[in-house]
């Protein structure tokens, strides 16, 4: 089922943007946009993967926000292994659902993104044209991861995690569900970037002729 999903949202994106074959020749600003494909394709095979992707997120729960009475009554299920370990599977696949809610807004932007300096960005730093995405797509991609973490934090049922969960969500509001889309909007981006640097390094390693010679003389 995993590799269903994981094909299913990688498809998805691929669909979602036009393929090599059907381009026109490349000129710098599709070289920009492919680059960007490719790197956001790398980062989704890299988010599902199994690892160590997540634990930010997982760290990122606060129990300071707990209020002291709470924070003492529920002292024990936070230090024990087992409310970790249910911590940590409860928030990766939610992390992961959240991502591929993205993932299409993402391709969208990908498609229509205006590059008024495309030569600059080819030649910038190892981020240039994850940094430029980044900033033109604002705060969409943290908005559509949002509403997963909301209902997950609402139809949370399980006994050990729901008691610390539950009196998070009550002392901060939606503080909580905000917290968690801030670490996971922070770990896509990262991931993104990460795979855009490891692209320009080797760019035969993208899968794209076209590409790797413009970047080989950007």
């Amino acid at each position: 089922m995993m590799l269903h999903s994981r094909r299913t949202v990688i498809a998805g994106l691929v669909l979602a943007l036009p393929g090599c074959a059907m381009l026109p020749p490349l000129s710098v600003e599709e070289a920009v946009r492919r680059l960007l494909r490719r790197a956001t394709e790398r980062a989704l095979v890299r988010l599902e993967a199994p690892g160590g992707v997540w634990d930010r997120l997982v760290a990122e729960v606060d129990f300071s926000a707990l209020p002291p009475l709470v924070a003492l009554s529920l002292r024990g299920a936070l230090l024990s292994g087992e409310f970790r370990r249910r911590l940590d599977g409860w928030l990766r696949p939610i992390a992961m659902r959240a991502v591929r809610r993205a993932a299409p807004r993402i391709a969208a932007a990908i498609k229509v993104i205006g590059i008024a300096r495309a030569r600059e960005v080819l030649a910038g730093g190892p981020h240039a044209a994850t940094e430029l995405l980044k900033s033109d797509m604002g705060p969409a991609v943290l908005e559509a991861m949002l509403p997963e973490f909301t209902d997950a934090i609402a139809l949370l049922d399980d006994p050990v995690l729901g008691p610390v969960i539950r009196a998070l969500a009550g002392a901060a509001g939606e503080a909580l569900a905000h917290r968690l889309a801030r670490a996971t909007d922070r770990a896509l981006w990262e991931a993104v970037a990460e795979e855009e640097a490891a692209i320009r390094t080797d760019p035969n390693a993208g899968g794209d002729p076209d590409l790797a010679r413009i970047l080989a003389h950007p």
